[in-house]
């Protein structure tokens, strides 16, 4: 990885697509709505976060007075079990997510990076704990949440970070995942979802039993998804190696429709199960999907 190269998702070009977006749950957890209202627990045997600037009707039994006594300026303690979401990101780094047809702008794993450091940018500048893993045949990195700055750069390091793993599905990491699951939250799933759809479906719905509001990104190559390829290509399996020469005309009305009846199961099922699913593609512009939750998840009261 090229030394602090992450901080690509920091230019005011990037951020600039995101910055007035809120993303919050709809869920209604433990009593109480989280992402609109804080922990009761807030302040006890709790481990300390960070510091922000005193506000009106902010709890003055938080303010920390030494730091008044240097400065002359209100700051109020905030502790982990403070912050109004918990929420985790969860992509894909299997082989078949490194995949860029020619033409393409950006790789699917490309495109899941970048939503997956927007989300985390969102999470944070609201003051939410956000963690991060990374998926393949079994969990390999796991960050648990937090809500500090701090926080948002070892998530971008992590989420830029370009190795992929020979491995065929993701279905089996769900199991780790669970686990990791501690706090109702939310968790947001970044993938091509191209394996055996009915055991991601069942390892996923058991989230839900970790009282997980679910989020499912499934991208695709543009032109993956369209086969928009010349004539003769040889195609070559990320994932095995394995190659072979087609006649894409040939087969584009039957690929299209395998591809389209697994994007429907996924979609008919999650949304069955109050799981939110969309489906991109590399050249949907990236800020598209995530006004769309954003507007689909926010809450009014």
């Amino acid at each position: 990885m090229e030394k602090e190269s992450y901080k690509k998702y920091l230019d005011p070009s990037f951020i600039a697509n995101y910055s007035n977006l809120k993303l919050t749950t709809n869920m209604i957890l433990e009593g109480f709505m989280i992402g609109i209202h804080s922990s009761p627990m807030k302040g006890f045997s709790a481990e300390f976060s960070q510091h922000k600037q005193y506000n009106p009707g902010d709890p003055t039994r938080f303010i920390d007075w030494k730091i008044f006594g240097k400065t002359e300026k209100y700051y109020i303690k905030q502790y982990e079990d403070e912050t109004n979401l918990y929420a985790n990101i969860f992509l894909d780094k299997t082989t078949s997510m490194a995949f860029k047809a020619e033409k393409s702008t950006y790789s699917k794993l490309d495109y899941g990076k970048q939503l997956a450091a927007a989300i985390a940018g969102i999470f944070i500048n609201q003051k939410d704990s956000v963690g991060y893993g990374t998926i393949a045949d079994s969990l390999k990195i796991y960050i648990p949440p937090k809500s500090s700055r701090q926080q948002l750069k070892t998530l971008l390091i992590n989420i830029d970070d370009k190795e992929t793993y020979d491995s065929e599905t993701t279905a089996d990491s769900y199991e780790s995942v669970s686990l990791k699951l501690s706090k109702s939250g939310l968790t947001v799933i970044i993938s091509d979802f191209l394996e055996d759809p009915d055991k991601i479906i069942h390892n996923i719905l058991l989230l839900r039993k970790r009282k997980q509001d679910i989020i499912i990104f499934m991208i695709a190559d543009d032109y993956e998804y369209n086969l928009n390829f010349k004539e003769n290509s040889t195609f070559v399996d990320s994932e095995t190696g394995e190659k072979l020469v087609v006649k894409p005309s040939q087969l584009k009305k039957s690929y299209k429709e395998v591809y389209d009846e697994l994007i429907k199961k996924y979609k008919n099922t999650f949304t069955e199960n109050k799981i939110y699913f969309k489906f991109v593609t590399t050249l949907t512009p990236f800020d598209i999907p995530l006004r769309e939750i954003v507007l689909i998840r926010s809450i009014k009261i």
